[in-house]
C-alpha cells in the first residue's frame, strides 16, 4: 500500500491514501457506489410524490370503485344531531366521466316523515387524508313530495319543527349542498369503506339528512 507523506510544520507526519492505489480504487468505488443509490432513491421519492400529485379525481373514481348502487341508511336529523326519521333507503352514485359523481335517489320515507324525500345532486372527488377520499357538492335538487300527490295534513306534521308557508303541498330547492367522505368506517360494529355524507336540503328548515353506505349492491 502506498501512502504520500505530508507536512505537519515538524510534527508526526501525516498520511493519506494514494489516489489510484487499491484501497484509494475501493473507497472510490464505495462512494460511487452511495451516490448512485442516492440517487435512485431520491427519483423513486420524486416520481411517487409526482404520481400522487398528478392522481385525477377520474383516476380515484375508478380506484376506488366508488361508483354503484348502495343500499343506505338514510336519517333527517333535526340541527343534524337529533334523528327524526331513519330507513334503508337505495341510492345511486353514477361516474360522470369528468371527475365528478352523481348522487341520487327519490321517495325516501319512513315514519313519521309525511313526505317521500328526494335527492340530485353532482359532487367532486378528491384525496383526503390517509385512504380516504372528500366529497363536496353544492347546487343540488333537494324534494319533498306528499306521498299521495294530495297536500299534508298539518297535523301529520313532525311536532316542534315549524314547516314554512304551504309546506303542506310540498318543497323544493335547487340550492341543496352535500359535504362528506368516502373511508373504512365503523357503523353498528362493523368496519367497512362507505360513504358518510351530510345533506343540507337548501330550505328554511333545521334539518339535515344524513347518509352512510350499508353495502354495495350493484
Amino acid at each position: 500500500m502506498k501512502y504520500k507523506e505530508q507536512s505537519n510544520n515538524g510534527c508526526i507526519p501525516n498520511y493519506r491514501l494514494l489516489v489510484g492505489t487499491p484501497a484509494g480504487t475501493a473507497r472510490g468505488k464505495l462512494m460511487k457506489y452511495i451516490c448512485w443509490i442516492a440517487f435512485f432513491s431520491a427519483g423513486l421519492l420524486f416520481a411517487a410524490c409526482k404520481k400522487d400529485k398528478n392522481e385525477s379525481a377520474s383516476d380515484l373514481i375508478k380506484q376506488y370503485k366508488i361508483a354503484g348502487t348502495y343500499s343506505a341508511q338514510i336519517t333527517p336529523s333535526f340541527m343534524g344531531t337529533n334523528p327524526v326519521a331513519t330507513g334503508e333507503h337505495p341510492i345511486r352514485f353514477e361516474d360522470l366521466g369528468d371527475g365528478r359523481i352523481r348522487m341520487f335517489f327519490e321517495k325516501f320515507r319512513q315514519d313519521p316523515m309525511p313526505f317521500m324525500m328526494t335527492v340530485d345532486i353532482i359532487m367532486t372527488v378528491k384525496k383526503g387524508p390517509g385512504n380516504s377520499l372528500v366529497l363536496e357538492g353544492k347546487d343540488g335538487i333537494f324534494r319533498a313530495d306528499p306521498p299521495d300527490g294530495n297536500a299534508i295534513d298539518p297535523d301529520d306534521f313532525i311536532p316542534g319543527i315549524q314547516l314554512p308557508d304551504g309546506a303542506e303541498n310540498g318543497m323544493a330547492s335547487s340550492q341543496s349542498s352535500i359535504s362528506g367522505t368516502y373511508e373504512e368506517t365503523e357503523k353498528d360494529g362493523e368496519k367497512a369503506l362507505r360513504y358518510n355524507l351530510n345533506v343540507n336540503p337548501g330550505l328554511p328548515l333545521p334539518i339535515q339528512v344524513l347518509i352512510y353506505t350499508r353495502h354495495k349492491i350493484s
